[in-house]
């Protein structure tokens, strides 16, 4: 077969053209500094990339509910310990109280001091997280905890407190915060107003509300004595709860880490994939580089033949 100069030329275009698809996909990694420049390139890989990428957004979403969870249960276990202090300094004066040693002035003092922890009930149980009242139920938006000036009971969410009938409100209802953590993960990080100052006889603000009206009528130290084991009962309640928010909040942590490791290794598979090794690249590229330049170098010799040398 006749090699004719056009078959050389056109040998010559194709690979000239192939060294430089080759040189421009290594320039185009380098700016990029991603590996992939087209599917072809690696499909089994850009499935695996694909896969990661899912798994990264899913985590970043879980992480965020988890430091969203986070929050609002630190928020709750800052009222609940601030409740806490409230019935221990309660529990104490009742203590005080319940000795027939007081003076009327003394009497006085802790009634004065009752009713101002009483009054600060209130404040505790409408505590917030951002703009939602965290002991509301589904009514994160509307103040919970009201007094009524009628009749100077607790209100929450407009029901009386002292009523016993009240004592599975907001809690049979599902009425309940919850955050989605991961796949078919959820957790409830509410404590409803019941659950936190009680119902019915156990309510907090109804007890000491008669435990102040009990020190201003001069109940006898024995009467008096009677409410120094309900108070201790409420503190319990309150620890219980604490307890409750402590166990979900190391819960928390411990998803936190694990979704902490499951990234750095989502990461890494990714980056496997898509993203260069820079050093390893540039050498690739410079050789590339080379490569074209020297075959231009040779397409000079080539391509230079005129008229007059085919006719020799």
């Amino acid at each position: 077969m006749r090699v004719t100069t056009g078959m050389i030329s056109g040998g010559y275009m194709r690979n000239i053209n192939n060294n430089l698809t080759q040189l421009q996909k290594y320039e185009y990694q380098l700016s990029s500094q991603k590996r992939l420049t087209k599917l072809s390139d690696d499909p089994i890989g850009i499935v695996r990339s694909m896969q990661a990428r899912v798994k990264l957004a899913n985590l970043e979403r879980y992480q965020d509910s988890v430091e969203s969870a986070q929050s609002w249960l630190t928020q709750t276990e800052t009222s609940l310990n601030e409740l806490n202090e409230v019935l221990k300094k309660v529990y104490e004066s009742s203590v005080q109280a319940s000795t027939d040693t007081l003076s009327e002035e003394d009497r006085k003092s802790i009634s004065e001091e009752i009713a101002e922890m009483r009054d600060h009930l209130v404040t505790v149980g409408n505590s917030k997280f951002g703009d939602k009242y965290i002991f509301a139920g589904y009514n994160t938006s509307v103040q919970p905890f009201t007094v009524d000036s009628a009749t100077g009971k607790l209100l929450y969410n407009g029901v009386d407190m002292s009523d016993s009938a009240n004592a599975q409100l907001g809690v049979e209802s599902g009425e309940v915060i919850e955050y989605s953590l991961g796949l078919n993960l959820r957790m409830d990080v509410s404590i409803t107003g019941i659950q936190l100052l009680g119902v019915g006889e156990d309510n907090l603000y109804n007890l000491m509300n008669d435990y102040y009206n009990a020190l201003e009528s001069g109940a006898s130290a024995s009467d008096l004595a009677e409410y120094t084991e309900k108070f201790s009962a409420a503190q319990s309640r309150t620890l219980s709860n604490l307890a409750e928010i402590g166990g979900k909040t190391n819960r928390l942590k411990l998803l936190e880490n694990r979704y902490s490791v499951d990234e750095v290794n989502f990461t890494e598979i990714k980056s496997k994939v898509e993203d260069i090794d820079v050093a390893e690249v540039t050498v690739q590229w410079k050789t590339a580089m080379a490569v074209y330049e020297y075959a231009l170098k040779i397409g000079s010799s080539i391509l230079q033949n005129s008229l007059v040398d085919y006719m020799r």
